[in-house]
Parts: structure tokens; C-alpha cells; sequence
């Protein structure tokens, strides 16, 4: 029996607890094409109303002083009054893509501005799919009231007003990779969505699986929402405002 894993938060959370089905129906047992991953989503607790679409930009420590930003795209409907999370596998548009690449060769963190959402939200369901081999995703939300003891005794997630956890199962083509964790530890609101603590780990094929774990930091931006408006979005306002006057007159 393989022994367990106990020094890394994203392995104890991700490797033991991350599962269960989506609200209100039974969990798929056939694998999905990499493109197409099979996707549920369990419900803990009680987490804050975030129906919406969602950019998650995790900051990875990097050596002494470097960074690195990995994004993600989710998207959180509510069936039968519980949320489900749906992680979209595609690309960026090629304007944010070139400043996160260009952020992450200078080691620097990335951080969208208002008019990088305008441009994500104008664009986000024509981006094109990105093949990244994973075959299977586990979404679990927590709130406050569901957080389990090895949450309550985590520094780093005790005290999150949501917890989102993610574990990803590649299908095994093109990697070495056989399996993803996610944590991300919600501690504090604002006008744009949420900032906390993240914790990664990659689980690599060896002749026995090796966990590689990472933390930093996190912000999760609210796409396509009022607020925070930028450049474009007031540009837009202004020929819907020269619209309403011509009908008007």
C-alpha cells in the first residue's frame, strides 16, 4: 500500500478529499476525450452566491524572489439552487496571453486591468479550445460553515469565506503529468471578485507517483459583471447613450 502523503495541503485536500457528483445528478464513469473532460462539481456548506464567469489567476513562488501567473477560466451556473462549476479549457486572447507570457519570462506576477476583462468578457465564447489532455475534473465549493478539520487546521485556508478545490486526471497522452491539484483559499471580497492563498501540486508519473507542490497567492476577477469598467466598456456606453438620444428625438 502506498503510504500517504501528509506534508502538503493541496495532497491531503486534493489527492483524499476533492470529489462527489454534481448537484442533482449521478456522477459519469466513462472517461471524456482530453478536449472534452468529464466535469462535477460538489457543494459544501454554504459559499457565497459566485454564479458568473470567473478568472482565477493563481501566483506561484518562484525561486527567491520570481513569480509566476497561472489563469483559469470558470464558469458557475446554478442548478436546482446549487452552484456548478464548469473550468474551460482555451486559450486567452492573444492580447492578455502575450502579457502573461511576457510576465512570467521577467518572473513578475500578472494582474489583469479593468480593460483586459472588458476584452476576456467581449471574447469569451469565441476563444478557441486549448487540448490540454485532461480527462476528468473534480470542483468542490465550500463555504464557511463547511469547512473540514484539515481546512480548520490550515494557517494558510482556516479562515476562507470560500474554498474552492480542484483536482484534474489527465488521460495520459502527450504528458507526464497524471494528475493536478488546486486550492484556492478565498480570505478576502472586493469590487473585482476575491484574493487569498493557492496552493498547487502536480502529481508526475515516476516508477511511483512524485508530488511537486507550489503555493502563493491568488485573485479571482468577476468577467462580464458591472464595475470596474474600463476604456472599452465606457466606449461602449457612450454609443448605447448616442442611441438612446436618436430614439428619443
Amino acid at each position: 500500500m502506498q503510504r500517504p502523503l501528509v506534508w502538503s495541503l493541496p495532497i491531503v485536500l486534493g489527492l483524499a478529499a476533492v470529489g462527489g457528483t454534481v448537484a442533482g445528478q449521478t456522477a459519469p464513469t466513462a472517461s471524456a476525450p482530453s478536449s472534452a473532460p468529464v466535469q462535477e462539481t460538489k457543494v459544501v456548506g454554504t459559499p457565497p452566491d459566485v454564479a458568473g464567469r470567473w478568472l482565477a489567476v493563481g501566483r506561484l513562488e518562484v525561486g527567491v524572489t520570481g513569480a509566476a501567473s497561472i489563469p483559469a477560466l470558470w464558469e458557475i451556473t446554478t442548478q436546482d439552487g446549487k452552484p456548478v462549476m464548469t473550468h474551460r479549457f482555451v486559450t486567452l486572447p492573444p492580447a492578455l496571453k502575450a502579457q502573461l507570457d511576457s510576465a512570467n519570462a521577467a518572473g513578475k506576477a500578472w494582474e489583469p486591468t479593468p480593460d483586459d476583462l472588458t476584452l476576456l468578457a467581449a471574447q469569451w465564447d469565441t476563444l478557441p479550445a486549448d487540448d490540454t489532455h485532461v480527462a476528468k475534473v473534480m470542483n468542490e465549493l465550500s463555504g464557511p460553515d463547511g469547512l473540514d478539520d484539515a481546512i480548520k487546521n490550515e494557517p494558510r485556508s482556516k479562515d476562507a469565506l470560500l474554498l474552492i478545490r480542484q483536482r484534474m486526471d489527465f488521460d495520459g497522452k502527450g504528458t507526464s503529468v497524471i494528475r493536478q491539484v488546486m486550492v484556492y483559499s478565498a480570505l478576502a471580497a472586493n469590487d473585482r471578485g476575491y484574493t487569498g492563498n493557492f496552493d498547487s501540486a502536480t502529481i508526475a508519473a515516476a516508477p511511483f507517483p512524485v508530488p511537486i507542490p507550489f503555493k502563493g497567492t491568488f485573485s479571482l476577477y468577476r468577467v462580464g459583471a458591472p464595475g470596474g469598467r474600463g476604456f472599452l466598456a465606457r466606449v461602449f456606453d457612450l454609443f448605447a447613450g448616442c442611441g438612446r438620444r436618436h430614439d428619443s428625438s
